[in-house]
């Protein structure tokens, strides 16, 4: 019963107006980002680890390393972008 009674005090996100909507649907999509992100650095470094000094395995290793970087490079630089296009046309 005690969970019934968490679960029903949890609060929904109150949504006033679309640029709250946006905020909190963006917010959400960084958190997942970011975990995807951590996944794939982890995925990376066991490959580069397993790859036992093969050359195309290392490439591979780092090439997904580079991906992962970019993508959290991307995703750290998204809230500036999403601001400007808030700003500017909503």
């Amino acid at each position: 019963m005690e969970w019934f009674t968490f679960i029903e005090s949890l609060n929904r996100v109150k949504i006033g107006s679309l640029q709250d909507f946006i905020a909190n649907l963006f917010s959400v999509a960084m958190s997942f980002s970011v975990v995807v992100v951590v996944i794939s650095v982890i995925i990376a470094g066991f490959k580069y680890m397993f790859s036992k000094g093969d050359d195309e395995k290392i490439k591979d290793a780092t090439r997904g390393l580079l991906f992962a970087l970019i993508g959290l490079v991307i995703v750290f630089l998204s809230p500036t972008i999403v601001k400007f296009v808030i700003d500017k046309f909503l």
